[in-house]
Order: C-alpha cells, then sequence, then structure tokens
C-alpha cells in the first residue's frame, strides 16, 4: 500500500551502492501530528534507490522539510534476546516542501533504458 508523508529529515541522506553499482540511499523523516495540545511524532526510516537516490544525497540534508511518498514494509528482528520491529518506507518519489522552501529544478541527463533487440527474421 502506498502512502504520502510531510516531515523532516532527522539525518543526512547516506548514500551506499550495491555489489552490481545500483545507488541506495537511507535516510529517515520525522513526521508530527497534532491531537488537540498533544503532538504525536512518527519516525520513518526511508531507502531510495537509483537515480532517486543519488538525486536525494545531492539535494537534500538534515532538517529539510520533504514529502515523501512510498511503500511501507515492515521488518521484524531480534537484538538482545527482544523481539523488535522496525518500519521502512521505500521511497518512490520525494521532494521539498514548497511551503518551508523554494527549489531550483534541473533535469539533469536523462538516461533512457536500452530497448531489448530482437532477432530479425528477414533475410535481407
Amino acid at each position: 500500500m502506498s502512502t504520502t508523508y510531510i516531515g523532516n529529515l532527522t539525518r543526512d541522506p547516506e548514500i551506499k551502492f550495491t555489489n552490481n553499482g545500483n545507488a541506495v540511499c537511507s535516510f529517515a523523516v520525522a513526521v508530527t501530528k497534532k491531537r488537540g495540545e498533544e503532538e504525536y511524532v512518527s519516525y520513518f526510516d526511508c531507502s531510495a534507490w537509483g537515480s532517486l537516490a543519488e538525486n536525494v544525497t545531492k539535494t537534500l540534508k538534515k532538517g529539510d522539510r520533504v514529502v515523501v511518498f512510498g511503500t511501507l514494509t515492515q521488518d521484524r528482528f531480534e537484538k538482545d534476546g527482544q523481539k523488535r520491529s522496525s518500519v521502512n518506507l521505500t521511497v518512490e518519489a520525494v521532494g521539498p516542501d514548497l511551503r518551508w522552501a523554494t527549489a531550483v529544478i534541473d533535469k539533469g541527463e536523462f538516461k533512457a533504458p536500452v530497448p531489448k533487440q530482437t532477432a530479425s527474421t528477414d533475410p535481407f
């Protein structure tokens, strides 16, 4: 299920590369909701892949207000003998919240996927 959150980056995005050379970026977003006089803060670990990962790392930093869209997953694990879980958002789109910032759009160089070659049956 896809979802959208608006919040602040809690740390600078970190980029790493897989053995295949694919970029993956991790960052966290704090989302604050108010109910009456009380505030509730939820934290989401986020991961972005490919060119999105590279652009996030180049563009955003700790404290930036962002809008993130993606799919939530919950990981369960055991640490120090205790069962724990974490929620991760696999990001499909992210950008600055323009209520709090301005942005300059730089489309950069787009790399279109290379179409698959098919064998021709034409003898000529």
